[in-house]
């Protein structure tokens, strides 16, 4: 007996040693270019410390600016490691609304970290319920909300709203989806299915069945694939971001409207870029007349946390009483901290004192614009806006010049296409600000033009 439990005393000390060997003798991993690179973020010559590292560690997904790393932003201004600073007229891609590290935003955002910062969608929490509030307070057409993290997100839970509805309705056949030509709906399969750009959608071989895209403002395109038995939903932008800011016009969103109901499928709002004020108004599709044009479901998105990430689908109660606990759901969509930021912030930009300052910007941006077009009306063809400020400018040559000249001298613009320049700075931006904008526009245009000679 006492030999017995001898042995078994070996094999259990023999066990535990080889578990304190694996615990104990694992080599550290070492990777030449990324282990051993030090970094210093006060070096005022390490931009190409940062980028070179940068290649070594992120995916190359993004054609990023080649020789910028920023480290700071305050209102419409970005600076970066070398200490020069930029006019930002992209604002993210129309995300900084309020500009950066706007005061009142980084008091929020650091007074509710010290709170309360995520919260299983298990439990109820006070800043989603507020904001929610607010929005629908907001809008005579929806009455519920639900909360994503990001625009493509709010688009695919919108997708799903919509499909659900069509099947439960016509059956499995009434589930095809009406997108637009040059329209933008996001990267994920559901609304990378609903973006035109073969670019962006054929690399992924088959994506969801079932989407058919019609010319935008043509009602006569849509009527072609519109199906009562087979349509459930059409989605469109009422103001395309990444389609050079081409606008949906009054008739034509009236008239696609009367087609949905007709034909019983939802009409779907993509305001995730043109929402939320850029426009001078609190909702892009209020210039169609509610009482004619009556979407179903919105989606909203990148200005509504002012930089934080958020998505938001507000439908009709006839949707939301269709949508059932368990239909969808997210980890972090409706989080108290990305939501009481966008309670700030969606409450200031809806104040009416607001979105009148967003219109006269937007018009003193527009005049200046049209000055510059009689000056040079064969390089600027078309002025692209319906107020507020997100204005496009259509020239007669690919932009990317321009994009470039305007870098070099300290102001950043993005395109929307290969001969569309898409301004969206902070709606928080100045008339002075705008002017050496214009200014920079000015002086590229007369070198443009003096080198036709």
């Amino acid at each position: 007996m006492f030999n017995k439990l001898n042995k078994i005393n070996k094999i259990k000390n023999c066990f535990n040693k080889s578990i304190y060997q694996i615990n104990y003798t694992t080599k550290p991993i070492f990777k030449e270019g990324i282990t051993n690179v030090k970094l210093d973020r006060d070096n005022k010559d390490g931009t190409s410390d940062y980028i070179k590292l940068h290649d070594n560690v992120i995916m190359n997904t993004y054609g990023r600016v080649s020789d910028i790393v920023f480290t700071h932003g305050k209102d419409s201004w970005l600076y970066d490691m070398k200490g020069d600073k930029y006019l930002d007229f992209g604002a993210g891609i129309a995300v900084n609304a309020l500009g950066h590290s706007n005061d009142g935003w980084s008091e929020v955002v650091a007074n509710q970290s010290k709170k309360l910062t995520h919260l299983s969608n298990l439990y109820y929490n006070q800043p989603a319920i507020e904001l929610a509030q607010s929005m629908i307070a907001s809008t005579p057409i929806f009455d519920k909300v639900f909360f994503a993290n990001s625009g493509t997100e709010a688009n695919e839970a919108a997708l799903k709203f919509a499909k659900k509805i069509g099947i439960a309705k016509g059956g499995v056949e009434k589930h095809e989806i009406i997108a637009f030509s040059h329209g933008f709906s996001g990267r994920s399969m559901g609304s990378l299915s609903c973006t035109h750009k073969s670019k962006y959608r054929e690399i992924y071989g088959p994506l969801v069945p079932g989407v058919h895209f019609a010319e935008y403002n043509d009602i006569e395109s849509v009527k072609k694939l519109m199906s009562k038995s087979k349509t459930c939903a059409v989605i469109i932008e009422p103001v395309q971001g990444e389609g050079g800011l081409e606008a949906a016009t009054v008739e034509f969103m009236q008239q696609l409207y009367k087609l949905c109901k007709e034909n019983d499928c939802l009409l779907i709002v993509d305001e995730v870029q043109c929402g939320i004020g850029r426009t001078g108004q609190l909702w892009a599709h209020s210039r169609f007349d509610t009482e004619k044009c009556k979407p179903d479901i919105m989606t909203l998105a990148k200005p509504l946390a002012g930089g934080l990430p958020i998505g938001a689908v507000l439908v009709s109660d006839k949707v939301a009483s269709e949508i059932k606990p368990g239909d969808h759901g997210t980890t972090f969509g409706g989080g108290p901290l990305v939501c009481e930021v966008g309670k700030y912030v969606f409450e200031r930009i809806s104040q009416p004192s607001f979105l009148k300052e967003v219109q006269e910007k937007g018009k003193h941006l527009t005049d200046g614009l049209k000055k510059l077009k009689d000056q040079f009306p064969n390089s600027i063809l078309e002025i692209r806006t319906v107020g507020g400020l997100f204005v496009g400018i259509q020239l007669d040559h690919n932009v990317s010049d321009l994009v470039s000249f305007a870098k070099s001298q300290k102001i950043l613009i993005i395109n929307a296409g290969d001969d569309v320049i898409r301004f969206c700075p902070p709606l928080t931006i100045t008339n002075s600000e705008i002017d050496q904008l214009l200014l920079v526009l000015k002086n590229y245009l007369i070198k443009v033009n003096s080198n036709k000679k």
